[in-house]
């Protein structure tokens, strides 16, 4: 079920919309008359969209949601404003509203819209919360093992690499800062066997198929540490690239 909190000054405008909203539409709607009231309400609870009105006496919507916004809650917005108010609808989208829609006196009308576009936003911003734990997760993760990715371009002599504090066991400090990193990694690697390596990465590239590979890398100071590199072909839409990771094995 979809949780709407409403807020309008008009309490006849609220009662139809909620009406229409909830009536065998698997939504919940919580009504407020005032952005003050609406912020007292999110002190304990959570929705899944707001919509507010804009005209609203004492704190209008695009102010009510800057507070909203302030308190950290990304929760998708929706401001309806009146007809040819375009002022209103720049201001909305520059203070961080996910949509705008003139109010309209078809309620009825009005509602079947509404519903199609907190639906849609709901569904985004769900993919969208998903997609960011997912790299909380990842990037977790990689703080704690010595292992880095990387991707690199083909014909390109620099990859990009995405490395941990972790990976400092086997890589430079400078390339292991949580962020992505342009660098020459094969020159890292034992003078002996970076042909090697070359090898396969072209391999790679030819046949299409990934490749699984063990060398040495070279620390400061000529520390020698056993690696492994995995690599997976990928074609993007700016061109053929190698995608991997390179794990150390002598912290295992």
């Amino acid at each position: 079920m979809i949780s709407i909190l409403l807020v309008d000054d008009e309490v006849q405008f609220l009662e139809i919309t909620k009406m229409f909203l909830e009536k065998g539409r698997g939504i919940r709607v919580t009504t407020a008359t005032s952005g003050d009231e609406a912020l007292e309400i999110l002190k304990s609870q959570k929705f899944d969209a707001i919509i507010s009105d804009y005209a609203m006496p004492g704190m209008n919507g695009i102010e009510f949601m800057k507070r909203v916004k302030t308190l950290g809650d990304d929760t998708p917005f929706i401001i309806f404003t009146g007809k040819g108010r375009e002022d209103v609808v720049i201001d909305a989208l520059n203070f961080g509203a996910d949509l705008y829609l003139e109010k309209s006196p078809d309620v009825r009308g009005q509602v079947s819209d509404v519903l199609v576009k907190v639906k849609n936003l709901v569904s985004s911003r769900s993919g969208d919360r998903e997609e960011r734990e997912r790299c909380r997760q990842l990037h977790n993760l990689m703080e704690r093992l010595s292992c880095a990715t990387f991707w690199i371009k083909e014909g390109a002599h620099e990859a990009y690499v995405l490395a941990g504090d972790a990976s400092s066991s086997f890589l430079p400090a400078s390339l292991c800062q949580g962020r992505i990193v342009k660098s020459d990694i094969l020159g890292l690697a034992h003078p002996e066997d970076r042909e090697k390596i070359r090898n396969a990465r072209s391999e790679a590239f030819r046949k299409a198929r990934d490749y699984r590979i063990k060398y040495v890398m070279l620390r400061e100071g000529g520390e020698e540490r056993r690696v492994m590199e995995r690599g997976f072909p990928a074609l993007r839409p700016d061109g053929y690239f190698i995608e991997g990771y390179i794990i150390d094995l002598d912290s295992f």
